[in-house]
């Protein structure tokens, strides 16, 4: 198997070819002329896999003694964001990034923030000279504070989640969201430990203009904040953050606001319901719908190791039972779908046979509409991802899962890497997703880099005054004085 040579990588993986046609979806994906993607066959594709000597031992990272897997997926994300990030000099939507591959006009700012906190891993693997980087940051953040002021795109200092990636100007109906400003802003502050300087006061003028207090919402007698407003002008808020999840992050950028009125309070971080579920005999706190990446994106930008909530809850520890969990539940899933195995894992949201889907997840969730006859169909879709992404949690299953991954030409496209998703029994067929997202890029990188580098991404941010006072103010105390 190319590249890897860990002692549990598996020693046989017989990928015999398909006898069966891909999905259709596959033939019709469009590709710019500057695209060296690879062509998918029937040929690219495998259900039938042997395995040999399978360890359930959980690795450290000095067990991995072969990073060229690793370094092949960073150099395939760096691609994604060096081509497909917007560097017209004299454009509006300098730096913006496409949210997905095949649709050419959109950018989504999440994608952006993930794109900002990646320009130090090029720097520091040798991809970018620091200087261009460093530009490069500059001018972007130029970019989204001119969006800032915009009132047709913004609102209360947060962004549409989908803009032009020519112009920033907002994308149809898209919502202003709060999630994907708090990535924005988060990659940003990340940047900006890292390059100093103007960086650095542009990033925190950035995060200052923030409030995330105008999106303070009541549900049964409870204060949240909110997933955004429909529309800047009209500004109707949306469903309130009232459940464990990936939002971890906004209560760290409320709490510790450069500017003192925009400040949240820490009953916003306490009020929010952290349900505790067991599998497989692990209990963690779970999100709704028990996505992988619910368990990674703030983790990947704020290193939450070192730390513990006011009430004694460690979520670097949660996250890594959570991924443990997500592992066994794939296990328990293989008996019923081909695309599960020791080395094939990890629910997330992702593109699907049947269209983009947020419901994808492991157990212990809240979601309870898994038997549902199209949630049926779609559950042996794996994103790539969702695995790779928990490197730092579960660095043996994640790494033989890369590994498996990039042994399928279909899914491992030369220039980008790996693609969003595959199921290798979608109604009889096998399907692999033609496209890439740059948001679930942006995830596999940092998190790639921080098991590499270890907690390199997590650790840029903390070293900011106001971050340190945004996990102070929520009263989050140091793990050991706990």
């Amino acid at each position: 198997m190319k590249h890897c040579k860990s002692l549990f990588v598996l020693t046989s993986l017989i990928l015999p070819s398909c006898a069966g046609n891909v999905s259709s979806a596959l033939s019709s994906s469009s590709h710019s002329e500057e695209s060296s993607l690879a062509p998918l066959s029937s040929e690219s594709l495998s259900s039938d896999v042997s395995y040999s000597e399978i360890s359930t031992s959980v690795a450290s990272s000095e067990e991995i003694i072969d990073m060229a897997p690793i370094d092949d997926e960073i150099r395939g994300c760096f691609r994604y964001f060096n081509d497909l990030t917007n560097y017209g000099e004299s454009s509006k939507g300098y730096g913006l990034v496409l949210d997905r591959y095949t649709n050419k006009a959109l950018a989504s700012i999440a994608a952006t923030g993930f794109g900002l906190a990646a320009y130090p891993v090029f720097v520091e693997e040798n991809l970018l000279e620091k200087e261009e980087a460093k530009e490069k940051v500059s001018k972007t953040l130029d970019t989204l504070l001119r969006m800032q002021a915009d009132e047709s795109v913004s609102y209360k200092g947060c962004l549409s989640h989908f803009v032009s990636r020519a112009s920033g100007a907002r994308s149809g109906q898209s919502e202003i969201s709060t999630i994907d400003t708090a990535i924005l802003v988060s990659g940003a502050i990340s940047a900006g430990e890292y390059f100093g300087g103007e960086v650095k006061e542009k990033a925190e003028t950035l995060w200052s203009n923030v409030d995330f207090t105008s999106f303070i919402v009541t549900k049964n007698g409870k204060s949240y904040v909110s997933m955004g407003v429909n529309d800047p002008q009209e500004a109707k808020q949306l469903s309130p953050w009232d459940y464990y999840a990936e939002q971890w992050m906004i209560y760290i950028l409320g709490a510790g606001n450069p500017n003192p009125d925009h400040r949240l309070k820490s009953l916003l971080y306490k009020n929010v319901t952290r349900a505790k579920g067991e599998y497989a005999g692990i209990t963690h706190i779970y999100s709704w719908f028990g996505a992988l990446f619910t368990y990674q994106f703030s983790q990947a930008f704020f290193n939450f190791k070192d730390y513990n909530d006011y009430k004694g809850n460690n979520f670097y520890e949660n996250s890594i039972l959570a991924s443990k969990t997500a592992y066994e539940f794939s296990q328990t899933l293989s008996k019923s779908y081909k695309s599960f195995s020791p080395v094939s894992w990890g629910l997330s949201a992702c593109d699907t046979p049947l269209g983009y889907s947020g419901e994808l997840g492991s157990a212990p969730r809240g979601f309870d509409g898994y038997n549902s006859e199209q949630y049926q169909l779609i559950q042996g879709t794996i994103a790539p991802y969702a695995a790779i992404s928990s490197m730092p949690f579960t660095p043996k299953e994640s790494y033989d899962a890369l590994c498996y991954y990039q042994t399928i030409p279909a899914l491992n496209d030369p220039a980008y890497g790996l693609r969003d998703a595959f199921n290798l029994d979608f109604r009889g067929s096998k399907w692999v997703a033609p496209d890439f997202i740059g948001i679930d890029k942006g995830i596999t990188l940092l998190q790639l880099y921080n098991y590499k580098n270890p907690d390199f991404v997590s650790n840029l941010a903390m070293s900011n005054d106001y971050v340190k006072e945004g996990f102070i103010n929520n009263e989050f105390v140091p793990a050991n004085a706990a």
